[in-house]
């Protein structure tokens, strides 16, 4: 028995092997591979990424990445399914391995887009909050050397300001209106992802791929502490899978200022007829005995053009000139870009220039399993001269144009007079030699830097750290020799004086997240990231003054005699913790929740950290079975959101006690020391903005109309101010956190395919309503601004929109002695002098009389861009204004001064000089000790600021090209700057002696004017 079983055996073995055989091969048929492929778009090729990859009936999904490719396990005979809303599903059967290429067919373009946002990009179907993002490419033959110039009227809830027409000069941001007492309103801007401090300027736009700009909290709040007023995300180019290009464009305008605005002021014939009226009336009225000077007592002695235009010959048509070439070329493996750029502009004033090169290589590497790798690299270098005290403010051009018409800058031989000293003006330099001699250079090197390391961990999840660092090296250099020393009433020759400084800052960035996506059940899209972050930023700048410079041969600060220096440093931290979670319930439902904690050095000690959430939903109602059928809509989404952010810039040491350098005498010796400057706050921390919002994105007819409305409300309390304490401490107040500001507004953005055929015409408007109110200022809500007569134009108050112009109102003049006699009167007035309309009503015209005379603060501002094309040819014309603010020019105290020591303007040749010769009603008498009231601030200054700018036409041709090495052609021409539209007299409706700043704005006061510049550009492609 023992001997059968040991037959058995080997049968035994043999039945068992091949029942395993038998199961295995059904268990192999159906082995899980990984299956591999590229989704492009069917019409352009290009990669779509965000796109739902699922496994039919398995639960199993992915997406694609920002190159389009994805990756799932899946059996052969599978079906794999492609979603993307805006284009029509696909599925795919798995036959083998080979790695899938695959062509979706859109219904709706612009739905496809994916936005930039908060560390990451999103569908744009998906996006909750309020944002706006612009291609740059859409605007890439505007001739500027700021990206801001750009972005006028592009988008809803940002107002864009170019207040100076400086070379290099940066733009002013004002985000859905956002202001602040002490902390400002600039937007955070973050390059790449890395909060820089270099700002736009130090960018070219020619490397910048698009611009997003976030708006409410919902957008911003993974910014925290740093997102109240705005931020501006800027992503640069980066180099495609398949792409290998080189791109050279370039082009060369001519700059000039247009006479409309130009200083109204009298001619030299009108200037001494005035002067010599202006002598006659007081040995009539004032008992004056000198006679007319000589240089007066013949007017017609001076023809036209015989004397000095002061504003126009301190201008110039200038040059500029932009040259970038970029190479690019992208492998599966290996993404690579290098961006050269340099930008010259010279001024339309004479001696002022600016030029920038810069270096950008942004690279990628994907060659290792589940690793990426990539360095995006940026060199900078600035050099510029502007001369000190050039412009906003009573400065080069404010002075110069006040001179006396009849005097020659230049005399006959060539040589320029070094002062004058007319007869009752104040003495002067030649503001000629001032612009032109004075030197004021600037160096900067600035460097951006990043590199990341992303690693795929598990399907769908990543991890990725990023470090960055921006740093930037200025030195600086003046010298003013003897002849261009002084200003008003301080001629020359004077003592040359000298400066030369650096500074330079250092701020780092690590950051660590980890992103997870995924899919459930077809219908469940979660998207999860988690992060942390710690940045330092440190400054430090050093001065050396010199004077006693033996002549003006030697221009160095060595040459000085006297050297005194100074130095200065600052630093902060910053370290945060955020996150993220999206949920996208089948295409139709999502929910967005953001989270960060922020602890700042710059907050008090006993508020070191502040918390920031923010939560958004949105519902895609042309998902919805009731809309599906309505044809002529094709997307339609309702978006809300409820978030809070926060501004911490209050200065770095304000929660700190500051100490003064003082000197102390003991014992007939002067003893250095120190003494208390402040009391500190333990509580001090971030201005907070909590708000709320509703929108609404459209699209109708085939895409072809598109419609996008926010509504907004928010309020930033916490405000930095001085709260009162009692003056036993020692001093009268302590900085806190005190005010509230509430901020509402509407946006709306169209779009409109006017024409498809041949002939393509496409309209773009944008128009933003913003409204403030102010609710609480310090302890007593005492007014901001607004204290004295002139120069002070600007009062916050509570109940009231933030900084409304304050003065007196000016109703004419008294013509008569019957009008004077039963109207209200000042101190110093008498018929022919300045009259005042009588505010409280008791009888007379005093500082109590002054009230709120006008508004900064526009109805509304909007954009409209017109672009259309035949065949080869282009055209586009942007367009951007402002309707319904007021503009307070500060000028008019110099120009209408009537004390005869300036020009003025020519109505003042309408003045009452007389019962018999009453004037105009306009310009009072010239009367010394009457003049003062007519020159403060009152409307007479205040202007309607409403306008429309035609900031740039562009018409373009491509060039039909037939050879193997160019790959296509383009010309243009373009006119920047090229119109405005408007019943504001002075020269530009964007001036701003502080910007967009809330509490200042809208005040014109000399600024360098505003080029309006004709360029011829090239764009080619190798």
């Amino acid at each position: 028995m023992k001997r059968e079983i040991l037959l058995f055996e080997p049968v035994k073995s043999t039945v068992v092997m091949m029942l395993m055989i038998l199961l295995y091969l059904p268990l192999q048929s159906k082995a899980q591979n990984v299956i591999t492929g590229i989704v492009r778009d069917s019409e352009s090729s290009e990669t779509i990424p965000g796109v739902t990859v699922s496994v039919k009936g398995s639960g199993r999904s992915t997406q694609t990445d920002t190159e389009g490719k994805f990756s799932i396990s899946a059996t052969v005979g599978s079906v794999i399914i492609f979603n993307y809303i805006g284009y029509d599903p696909q599925e795919t059967t798995v036959n083998n391995n080979s790695p899938l290429n695959i062509r979706l067919s859109n219904n709706s373009q612009a739905l496809k887009e994916v936005v930039v946002v908060s560390y990451g990009t999103q569908n744009k179907r998906e996006v909750t909050g309020a944002i706006a993002q612009l291609n740059v490419s859409e605007v890439k033959d505007m001739p500027v050397a700021n990206i801001g110039q750009r972005l006028q009227g592009k988008m809803a809830g940002v107002q864009i300001n170019q207040n100076s027409g400086r070379p290099g000069a940066e733009m002013t941001f004002r985000i859905r209106g956002a202001a602040s007492i002490n902390a400002g309103n600039n937007p955070l801007i973050v390059i790449d992802g890395f909060p820089s401090q270099s700002g736009l300027q130090t960018l070219s736009p020619d490397e910048i791929e698009s611009i997003t700009v976030l708006k409410d909290a919902a957008a911003a709040s993974l910014y925290g502490s740093r997102a109240s007023n705005g931020v501006v995300l800027v992503t640069t180019k980066q180099a495609r899978v398949g792409q290998k290009s080189l791109e050279f464009s370039s082009y060369i305008g001519l700059q000039n200022v247009p006479d409309r605005g130009k200083p109204d002021l009298m001619n030299e014939q009108e200037f001494a007829q005035y002067k010599k009226e202006w002598y006659e009336d007081a040995a009539i009225y004032e008992n004056y005995k000198g006679g007319v000077p000589k240089v007066y007592q013949n007017p017609e002695q001076y023809p036209i053009g015989s004397g000095t235009n002061w504003f126009d010959i301190l201008l110039r048509n200038a040059a500029s000139q932009n040259y970038n070439l970029t190479y690019s070329a992208g492998s599966p493996d290996l993404k690579s870009l290098v961006n050269l750029n340099y930008n010259r502009q010279d001024g339309v004033m004479l001696n002022t220039y600016d030029e920038r090169f810069t270096a950008r290589t942004n690279v990628s590497y994907t060659g290792l399993k589940a690793v990426t790798l990539g360095v995006n690299l940026e060199l900078s270098y600035g050099n510029n001269q502007l001369p000190s005290g050039l412009d906003n403010g009573r400065n080069i051009i404010a002075n110069a144009f006040l001179m006396d018409p009849t005097l020659k800058y230049k005399l006959d031989d060539g040589t320029h007079p070094i002062s004058f000293s007319q007869p009752g003006m104040f003495p002067n330099p030649n503001y000629y030699l001032v612009l032109t001699q004075r030197t004021n250079r600037a160096k900067a090197a600035r460097v951006i830097g990043q590199g990341f390391a992303e690693v795929k961990l598990l399907e769908g999840l990543k991890f990725k750290s990023v470090i960055n660092a921006n740093t930037d090296n200025t030195v600086f250099r003046s010298f003013t020799p003897s002849t261009a020393q002084g200003g008003l009433a301080s001629a020359p020759p004077q003592p040359a004086t000298g400066s030369y400084g650096t500074s330079n800052f250092l701020t780092w960035l690590s950051e660590n997240t980890l992103n997870y996506k995924k899919t459930f059940g077809d219908k469940h899209h979660i998207d999860v990231l988690a992060g942390y972050s710690y940045q330092e930023y440190s400054f430090e700048n050093s001065t050396i003054n010199g004077t006693e410079f033996p002549d003006d041969n030697i221009p160095w600060i060595s040459a000085a005699t006297t050297r005194l220096g100074n130095v200065g440093t600052s630093q902060w931290a910053l370290i945060s913790n955020f996150a993220r979670v999206n949920y996208n319930y089948d295409s139709k439902y999502i929910l967005s929740l953001n989270y960060r904690r922020d602890g700042s050095s710059k907050f008090g000690s006993n508020n070191k950290y502040g918390n920031f959430p923010s939560v958004s939903a949105g519902w895609v109602v042309s998902e919805e079975s009731f809309l599906k059928n309505i044809k002529p809509v094709n997307f339609m989404k309702i978006r809300a959101s409820l978030g809070k952010v926060g501004n911490n810039n209050i200065g770095d040491y304000s929660s700190l006690a500051s100490l003064n350098n003082n000197n102390y005498t003991f014992s007939n010796k002067v003893i250095p020391g120190k003494s208390l400057n402040g009391i500190a706050n333990s509580d001090l921390t971030w201005e907070t903005t909590t708000g709320y919002g509703v929108g609404l994105d459209l699209e109708m007819l085939d895409s072809r109309l598109s419609f996008t409305y926010d509504y907004y409300w928010k309020k930033t309390d916490g405000l930095l101010y001085g709260i009162d304490i009692p003056t036993q401490s020692g001093f009268s107040s302590i900085t806190s956190n005190i005010g509230r500001f509430d901020f509402w507004g509407h946006e709306f953005t169209f779009g409109s395919k006017n024409l498809t055929g041949n002939l393509k015409w496409n309209t773009d408007v944008t128009i933003s309503i913003d409204r403030n109110l102010v609710k609480k200022l310090g302890t007593n809500d005492a007014p901001i601004g607004g204290y004295t007569e002139f120069w002070d134009d600007n009062r916050t108050a509570v109940g009231h929109p933030i900084g409304l112009f304050y003065g007196y109102i000016n109703t004419g003049v008294y013509m008569t002695q019957q009008e004077f006699d039963t109207q209200p009167k000042g101190s110093t007035s008498m018929v022919g002098t300045a009259r005042f309309k009588d505010v409280n009503g008791d009888g007379k015209i005093d500082i109590n009389d002054r009230t709120f005379i006008g508004n900064p603060n526009p109805d509304f501002v909007y954009g409209i861009t017109n672009s259309f094309s035949y065949k080869n040819f282009d055209l586009s014309i942007v367009a951007a204004g402002s309707v319904g603010n007021d503009i307070a020019d500060d000028s008019f105290q110099s120009t209408e001064n009537l004390d005869g020591v300036f020009n003025v303007r020519k109505g003042i040749a309408g003045r009452w000089r007389s019962l018999e010769n009453p004037g105009d009603g306009i310009y009072p008498r010239t009367r010394s000790g009457t003049t003062e009231p007519f020159r403060n601030f009152t409307s007479r200054q205040v202007f309607k600021g409403t306008y429309l700018a035609i900031k740039n036409i562009t018409f373009g041709y491509r060039v039909p090209v037939k050879t193997n090495y160019i790959k296509s052609l383009r010309t243009y021409l373009s006119a920047q700057n090229a119109f405005i539209f408007t019943k504001y007299p002075g020269m530009n409706p964007e001036a701003g002696l502080s910007g967009l700043n809330g509490l200042n704005q809208g005040r014109d006061f000399t600024g360098y004017p505003i080029a309006r510049v004709f360029s011829f550009g090239i764009n080619a492609s190798f």
